[in-house]
């Protein structure tokens, strides 16, 4: 806390400097449950995709490359038309479906839903 208000590492000392006063004037215009919640909200928005990112990375990890001398098959080397069609419409479906289910719970259609 001294190295903040003593400036002795000035890019975090100017970070702090600039969460407070930004955090002070949204409390000077809203209410603090306001800026509590878009608060919170920031931090989700920001935590959210980067754990995300590393659950990813760790699950692409966890499965070693195949060996360069094991060879496939000719015939399985990908996905008929048919099937790829197959695959997009299921995909389609699956995103509408959470398309609408994230509109209802953030419209608040039902309260105990969205909480």
């Amino acid at each position: 806390v001294w190295e903040l208000l003593y400036w002795r590492a000035p890019g975090r000392s100017a970070l702090a400097l600039v969460g407070a006063l930004g955090t002070l004037g949204c409390l000077a215009r809203f209410s603090a449950v306001s800026v509590g919640a878009y608060g919170a909200l920031a931090v989700l928005g920001i935590t959210l995709p980067l754990r995300l990112h590393r659950a990813a990375l760790r699950a692409l990890r966890r499965h070693p490359p195949e060996h360069p001398c094991r060879v496939q098959p000719e015939g399985t080397v990908g996905l008929s038309p048919e099937e790829q069609q197959r695959w997009a419409r299921r995909l389609a479906q699956h995103v509408t479906a959470a398309t609408r289910t994230l509109t209802r719970l953030f419209l608040v259609h039902s309260l105990p839903e969205s909480l």
